[in-house]
């Protein structure tokens, strides 16, 4: 789901500089990664938990909960994005929630 995301969001930024899309990439690169830690690590963490309570009620029923490695690409995404920063909106705009 993550990958069509990231193409969606590749497809949006076509005209950009050619360095861009390896950044992009290895963000997905680093979601597929994270999601082979999930056995070990668990889905989910004090963070994670926090921020989807947090964003469930700022954004209400649209909200999908999003797992540790999802918000570890999302941030890597919001990164390569210069003047985005990581709050509920931008995840929800992200993660197409």
């Amino acid at each position: 789901m993550f990958l069509i995301i990231l193409l969606l969001v590749v497809s949006v930024f076509d005209g950009s500089e050619s360095g861009y899309f390896g950044d992009l990439f290895k963000c997905n690169d680093l979601l597929l990664r994270c999601r082979g830690t999930e056995l070990t690590a668990g889905k989910y963490d004090d963070i994670v938990l926090q921020i989807n309570r947090n964003c469930s009620q700022e954004i209400g029923s649209q909200w999908s909960n999003i797992t540790r490695c999802e918000l570890e690409a999302t941030k890597c995404l919001v990164t390569q994005m210069n003047g985005m920063e990581l709050n509920c909106e931008n995840i929800a705009d992200i993660m197409h929630l």
